[in-house]
């Protein structure tokens, strides 16, 4: 019974579903000068690889060899552009003898941990970090209990304080279990991966979610399983500051769950040409900015993420994995009509952009296509924006909140094509004509499931959407 439990959770952990650099700088072959010193801390060495002590990040780094690790063992700024080679690990702790990974994850969290920074790397203005080899942000995240636990920051945490770049290049990792703030840039180059910490908001328990999408582990096993996703609400911005995607890029999230006295682990593949919920066209890039200032529509819910695209894209799925007593299972999102929590706008410029997979905007979120640009919702598929969302009375602390009409707005020139199901608000600036739905479409009483409060009979209820739409002065 204990192991059907952990693997409810585990399950729960991988059904989870919504959403960096451009200098490269090399030392010269001497070593930074005495005269900038006082940029190390205290005149204390700043970073060791093995036994060797460096008072210079920079030098620890251009004398790193394939297979080392750097450690910053003191708070430092960089005082000229610098690379990280191919094959180079550099951690920046978030504790004491930090182990880095275990097990391939960052530390886990405790009963008494408490959220604490640690260690700061800042990266000034016009400065630029380039990365070959991999870099982790630590940081000691999750609390070892089951329910509606946040499971974020909980102890010791490394930053960046950035205000020049980042550059992730081909083969190279950015993994930020941490926060990375300030007005820089973050940029992942084709073939380079970002991973920035993906946090599950009220949820509702590993059973819960299991009686959601069929109630039994053989549907899991015989991929049978079925709306609705069993959750609503994420995060994914202790990466703060600006973050560019280019087209052959990734951008993930490190998930961490708890339940039946063990953590859950799994990494959800968010924009990847290959597996991602967002699939960039050749050629095309993505601008991810966070204000933890700006309004979700209601008093006290502030913090919104939005996406700008250019150069067209798809919204496909995304396959997750978990490994349980030795078995490896991989689950998709394709089987469920995926959320897009309410804090997540979107504004998609010149090009092509297509739903591959089922979506729903929940109330607070909204779509802007701009000119000379086109969204398709093909047949087969479905797309609904929520007007209205009463939730359904479940654990406590994580009923939805009260946001205003989720939308599409149609500016200039831009067009949609619904050929497949349609439901909710689409806002247009020049005519009607901008919306064009075709003999295939469905446009009235699309149905969206959501759960039926806490492990109810029946599990889910349905709810009903018509297209609306609305003329808007430019």
């Amino acid at each position: 019974m204990k192991n059907k439990h952990k693997l409810i959770c585990a399950i729960g952990t991988v059904l989870l579903a919504a959403f960096c650099f451009i200098a490269v700088g090399m030392l010269d072959d001497s070593s930074p000068s005495d005269s900038n010193a006082a940029l190390s801390a205290a005149n204390e060495p700043v970073a060791k690889i093995g036994n060797v002590e460096y008072y210079y990040l920079e030098e620890a780094l251009y004398d790193a060899n394939p297979g080392d690790t750097v450690v910053l063992i003191n708070d430092y700024e960089l005082i000229e552009d610098i690379e990280l080679p191919a094959g180079v690990f550099l951690l920046i702790p978030c504790m004491d003898n930090d182990p880095g990974y275990v097990s391939g994850h960052n530390p886990d969290g405790t009963t008494t941990s408490v959220k604490t920074q640690y260690r700061t790397l800042t990266i000034p203005q016009d400065i630029t970090l380039t990365v070959k080899g991999s870099i982790l942000v630590n940081a000691v995240t999750g609390y070892p209990a089951g329910g509606n636990y946040d499971q974020d920051i909980r102890g010791g945490y490394a930053q960046i304080n950035l205000a020049g770049n980042i550059v992730v290049e081909n083969g190279g990792l950015l993994d930020n279990c941490g926060i990375i703030t300030g007005p820089g840039q973050v940029t992942a180059k084709s073939g380079g991966a970002i991973r920035d910490l993906f946090v599950i908001e009220s949820w509702r328990g590993g059973s819960h979610a299991l009686n959601l999408i069929g109630g039994a582990f053989d549907v899991i096993l015989a991929d049978n399983y079925h709306d609705p996703f069993p959750l609503n609400e994420y995060n994914c911005h202790n990466i703060e500051t600006t973050v560019k995607v280019e087209s052959g890029a990734s951008f993930s999230g490190n998930v961490k769950m708890y339940g039946s006295n063990s953590f859950n682990y799994t990494v959800f593949p968010l924009i990847d040409n290959s597996n991602g919920l967002i699939r960039l066209a050749p050629n095309a890039y993505l601008i991810k900015t966070y204000d933890a200032a700006a309004s979700n529509g209601i008093t006290d819910d502030k913090g919104r993420t939005t996406i700008q695209i250019y150069g067209g894209a798809t919204a496909e799925n995304s396959t997750l994995n978990f490994t349980f007593s030795g078995v490896s299972k991989d689950l998709s999102t394709s089987r469920f009509t995926f959320p897009v929590d309410g804090d997540i706008e979107f504004e998609l410029h010149n090009g092509n952009y297509t739903f591959l997979n089922d979506f729903k905007f929940l109330t607070g979120s909204a779509l802007t296509v701009y000119s000379d640009a086109t969204l398709t919702v093909p047949y087969g598929k479905k797309v609904v924006f929520y007007d209205q969302f009463e939730d359904e009375p479940n654990v406590s602390g994580t009923t939805y909140p009260q946001r205003p009409a989720a939308y599409i707005l149609l500016k200039g020139n831009s067009t949609l094509d619904i050929e497949g199901k349609f439901g909710g608000i689409v806002k247009y600036e020049t005519n009607l004509n901008q919306i064009t739905i075709g003999t295939t479409a469905t446009t009235s009483h699309v149905e969206s499931l959501e759960a039926n409060g806490y492990k109810n009979t029946p599990a889910s209820i349905p709810l009903y959407f018509d297209l609306q739409t609305q003329k808007v002065v430019a």
